[in-house]
């Protein structure tokens, strides 16, 4: 979630890069919240589940608002399917349920420690439960549910210091902002 009025690019800025800097970029899926400047990373590797990326380029009603933007002919994916280690402490964990193919992604930090970020598989932290309800824009229950229990799941194995949820407003209001950062 970016600062009140900024964007990504925008927080980019803040840090001193622009998109054309950055040369991975994971796309957790094509929701327009999420895609909407995928365009302008014209640089980067672009890292998404497979059966997402087929879901989107099938035509699906859900992805086309923002289809020229991930679907730019400049752009270069990777499809990957299921649970990945991207790099060393990066991991890609196939969360499907909100939309599927949808991914988390679990960072282990030298500071902080296990960091999960659920995105939209669990929005907000209330729903962070083994059987939790679905919401409208959730497009399977029984599979959000199987997604929730597995990040779940990570979160005691791997001793996780801080969940952050995609889209829970209060806790936005304590997690720290650019140009902050966990380390």
């Amino acid at each position: 979630m970016p600062v009140m009025g900024q964007d990504v690019l925008e927080q980019l800025a803040l840090l001193g890069l622009h998109a054309a800097d950055i040369d991975l970029l994971i796309c957790t899926h094509f929701d327009a919240d999420h895609s909407g400047h995928h365009a302008a990373f014209t640089n980067a590797e672009l890292i998404v589940q497979r059966q997402h990326y087929e879901l989107a380029h099938s035509g699906h009603a859900r992805f086309s608002g923002t289809r020229s933007q991930w679907d730019h002919p400049s752009l270069r994916y990777r499809l990957i399917d299921g649970d990945t280690q991207l790099l060393p402490g990066l991991e890609l964990i196939e969360t499907s349920g909100h939309v599927p193919g949808h991914q988390s992604v679990l960072v282990r930090l030298p500071e902080t420690g296990p960091v999960l970020l659920t995105i939209d598989a669990v929005a907000r932290q209330n729903s962070f439960t083994p059987e939790r309800d679905a919401g409208p824009m959730d497009m399977d229950g029984e599979m959000l549910r199987t997604s929730t229990r597995k990040l779940l799941a990570i979160a005691q194995r791997e001793q996780v210091s801080l969940t952050i949820f995609g889209h829970d407003g209060g806790q936005w209001q304590t997690l720290k902002k650019v140009p902050d950062f966990y380390s």
